[in-house]
């Protein structure tokens, strides 16, 4: 017979820790409400995406390394399907619902891009594609993505597959070196904290718009959450301090969206809503809840908490819809509106919520009344995980039909309304500025204004292996040795190219070989392109070598060179000036090659669009839909036209083709037709629009 030992009464057991914490759930309310408010109100950030990121690394490093010290192991991938199920059901009913009201919406200019956004976030992706893209998520307006909130969640499930790589790693280490484990883990979260927070600052300091999506510049959020879960939170403070930690770290939280949207996450500014919700963590885990952290257990709140992620979801795709059906009521959204928006958005969230319970709870009706019919096993997720990896699947088939479905879309349109001369060109400018076009959102802008040679054929950059689905030869096979065009330069190279195209006719191999975000110069003027300089003096030099070899006809160069004048504030004159001097080396060299060179100015820079596009009245439409054309613009124009000419270049001046040069005022929208596809590029419908004065301004040139 054993005894079993008894403690010693006067030794009073160690109580358990309470894992559930209302407060966190209470945080997760905050921080979705945080979200959903900003974007309704204010289009801007919040700094709820930031709690998030420190909440998933705190919960995180709890369960992993918890399970660690426990089991001396991780099971990975029970860790990796608990998150999955989790995670999917809610994410793929968001996309069914948003896939199908695009589908019925939507003009089949847009399907491209439609598809590729669904498919990048099923697949946890958005956030590369948006920096990819150079999306910016406070600026860019009218044709933001109906599922762009995604890049959160994909930021998400990445790092939540790279820390858990990281921990089986620090646990490897820990059990070779025979150290505990929670001290490597500490000390492998802090490293890993240091070097992402470097990397987010350098990153924010260079090039702040694709750093904003990156999961690298995010990391440090998830590790200092994971380091005050295996730290900080150990650490036992007085009551009082609790509740003054937490009280502050509350109004941290809260105020953190009214910081200026100019300072870019996620560098320093990003401190002050992770700070924030540290406090809370800290405050929260060792004792009785107080202060800031006793209000965050409001029942309503925690009640919130419970579908906060569905309300993340949910609210973004709503406020889009509301914007498509009221775009005289979107700028800005009135409070009462956006009370509503609210509202709608917590409703569908939690009846989303509801829907997906209720199937878990489904039964197989035959087996009520024939025993022999299969009994579906209860398994409240097995529906909706599977949904997010079959939309995946479904939007990867139409990714590939999409480019065909996007060339037939833009054919079907045919070939598009067109001015016939300067004059006439000149009298729609005049009319368009005396009476400003209301479009009420319906002109084509954004990707679905992009030309086939940009948005289809990938040709914003050419290289040696898309150079054949970039050359646009005439029909018949035997015409093929005619003419031959060239068109070099940046992105604003083949946004010119649907105009070029139908300006030269049938006759003409017209050939693209840009490349986006390099203008055709050399030396000190690429100083500009930044860490892209060595790609585009390679590019460059391949074309000239190209060049050499078959000797086209004529080359069109256009790039982007507004950054000249007083204007550009931190861009000195002599960075125009280098820019100018930099092509000219390049045009000497092709014309002493017999090649005729034509230097195609850039479109005039515009406001944003967004206004215009949403206006819906007369005066909204003057008020919004024309943009300034200074004389330090006439200046840059001249200065780089002399540029030219003096390499030997034949001279196309294109500003009086958008503005009234004289006024100083140029439309963003002209006989019905949005002049932009975004502000600094000229639209499909527009460049065709013009295609006979191209063609005029061509021939002009040559005779000059």
């Amino acid at each position: 017979m054993s005894v079993r030992a008894e403690r010693p009464t006067s030794v009073p057991a160690r109580p358990e820790p309470n894992r559930y914490r209302s407060d966190i759930q209470g945080l997760r309310a905050i921080a979705s409400l945080l979200v959903a408010s900003f974007h309704i109100w204010f289009g801007t950030v919040s700094g709820g995406v930031d709690l998030f990121f420190v909440l998933g690394g705190f919960l995180l490093a709890t369960t992993l390394v918890g399970e660690l010290e426990r089991r001396g192991s991780i099971r990975a991938w029970q860790y990796v399907k608990r998150t999955a199920t989790r995670l999917f059901p809610m994410a793929g009913l968001v996309l069914i619902v948003v896939s199908a009201v695009l589908l019925m919406t939507e003009s089949p200019l847009s399907f491209q891009r439609n598809v590729t956004d669904i498919f990048a976030a099923a697949t946890y992706w958005e956030n590369w594609r948006l920096a990819g893209d150079a999306t910016d998520y406070i600026s860019a307006g009218h044709d933001k993505s109906a599922v762009q909130h995604f890049w959160a969640m994909s930021v998400q499930g990445q790092a939540t597959l790279l820390l858990l790589a990281f921990v089986l790693i620090l646990g490897a280490i820990a059990k070779l070196a025979k150290w505990r484990v929670r001290r490597v883990a500490t000390a492998g979260f802090a490293l890993l904290t240091a070097a992402s927070l470097i990397y987010a600052l350098n990153g924010v300091a260079s090039d702040p718009v694709p750093t904003y999506y990156s999961t690298w510049a995010r990391l440090w959020e998830f590790g200092i959450g994971a380091v005050a879960a295996l730290v900080m939170t150990r650490i036992h403070l007085p009551k009082t301090v609790r509740a003054l930690l937490g009280s502050l770290g509350l109004a941290l939280v809260l105020t953190a969206g009214f910081l200026p949207s100019e300072w870019p996450y996620p560098g320093l500014i990003a401190l002050y809503p992770v700070g924030g919700a540290l406090l809370v963590l800290i405050s929260g885990a060792s004792g009785e809840l107080s202060g800031g952290n006793r209000l965050l257990t409001w029942r309503p709140l925690v009640w919130l908490g419970g579908f906060s992620y569905g309300l993340y979801l949910w609210s973004w795709p709503i406020l889009k819809l509301f914007v498509e059906l009221f775009p005289e009521r979107s700028e800005p959204v009135s409070f009462l509106d956006g009370l509503l928006l609210l509202a709608v958005s917590i409703a569908v969230a939690w009846a989303m919520s509801r829907f997906l319970a209720f199937l878990g709870r489904v039964r197989n009706p035959v087996a009520q009344v024939d025993s022999t019919a299969p009994r579906w096993k209860r398994n409240p997720r097995l529906l909706t995980s599977v949904s997010v990896p079959l939309i995946a699947i479904v939007a990867f088939v139409g990714v590939q039909l999409a480019p065909g479905l996007r060339q037939e879309a833009i054919a079907d349109l045919g070939p598009g309304q067109t001015v016939t001369s300067e004059q006439q060109l000149s009298l729609a400018i005049t009319e368009a500025l005396l009476e400003p076009t209301a479009l009420n959102g319906e002109a084509v802008s954004g990707w679905d204004a992009l030309g086939p040679e940009w948005s289809v054929n990938g040709c914003l950059t050419v290289t040696d292996d898309n150079r054949a689905n970039c050359r646009y030869a005439p029909e018949d096979a035997d015409q093929d040795s005619g003419e031959e065009l060239w068109i070099v330069g940046d992105s604003q190279a083949v946004s010119w190219a649907p105009g070029v195209r139908a300006a030269v006719g049938g006759e003409t191999t017209v050939q693209l070989l840009g490349k986006s975000m390099c203008p055709f110069t050399q030396g000190a003027a690429l100083d500009r392109s930044g860490d892209m300089k060595d790609e585009c003096a390679a590019h460059n030099n391949w074309v000239m070598e190209l060049a050499a070899a078959d000797r086209p006809d004529t080359v069109i160069i256009s790039y982007g060179g507004w950054w000249v004048g007083e204007q550009f504030g931190d861009l000195a004159w002599n960075k125009g000036t280098t820019l100018g001097e930099g092509s000219v080396e390049l045009v000497r060299e092709l014309t002493e090659m017999g090649i005729d060179v034509v230097w195609l100015d850039a479109v005039t820079p515009a406001n944003s669009l967004d206004a215009c596009l949403a206006a819906s009245t007369r005066q909204q439409a003057e008020e919004s839909c024309t943009s300034a054309f200074g004389p330090e613009f006439v200046e840059r124009r001249d200065h780089q036209a002399e540029q030219m000419a003096a390499g030997g270049a034949a001279v196309v001046r294109t500003s009086d083709w958008f503005c009234d040069v004289e006024l100083g005022l140029c439309p963003l929208v002209v006989a019905g037709i949005s002049v932009h596809s975004d502000p600094t590029h000229v639209g499909r419908e527009y460049s065709v629009f013009l295609a006979d004065v191209i063609a005029q301004g061509l021939a002009d040139a040559r005779t000059e």
